[in-house]
């Protein structure tokens, strides 16, 4: 909801040009607002998303070595229920069906926290106009200070060419 309101906000001050970005949650967030709410966006840059809560939660255990089961599925049911949403229906990758402007999908190789299947599997899923960028070296969230100049200039060009 953060995201439309910030969009409506744009839109109200005369704003048309309106491109979205976002990393891991953030990036989620954007995917979920463009599948809920058809927002007419130039663009999209998304960072690491992951294809579900489920699998995201999963992760972080293993990352902890405390067991996926039981723990992920009781986090995620209890999460949900004090927040008012079914946490195990929070699946990214069924959002990318429903993006429809151009958007760029960036993700590091080395991420401890989203597999590659998942990008992989939200790319698939994506039916608009898209590209995929896989930073060799990069972990979860250090594309651009690892890859400075390459992101910027991926980044730059992928706005510029989907101005409106």
């Amino acid at each position: 909801m953060q995201v439309k309101d910030c969009f409506d906000y744009l839109v109200s001050n005369g704003d048309s040009n309106i491109s979205v970005y976002g990393s891991s949650m953030g990036a989620v967030a954007i995917m979920k607002a463009l599948a809920d709410y058809r927002l007419n966006v130039s663009c999209a840059i998304v960072e690491s998303p992951f294809a579900s809560m489920y699998q995201t939660v999963g992760i972080r255990f293993r990352n902890f070595h405390i067991p996926q089961f039981p723990m992920a599925h009781l986090m995620l049911f209890w999460g949900g229920v004090e927040n008012g949403f079914w946490a195990f229906g929070h699946r990214p990758v069924d959002y990318a069906t429903h993006v429809k402007c151009p958007i760029l999908l960036q993700y590091g190789a080395k991420d401890d926290r989203v597999a590659g299947w998942e990008t992989d599997s939200i790319y698939a899923h994506l039916q608009c106009t898209k590209q995929l960028i896989v930073y060799s070296m990069a972990g979860h969230d250090d594309m651009p200070a690892l890859y400075h100049d390459e992101w910027a200039k991926n980044v730059t060009s992928f706005l510029e060419a989907h101005k409106k």
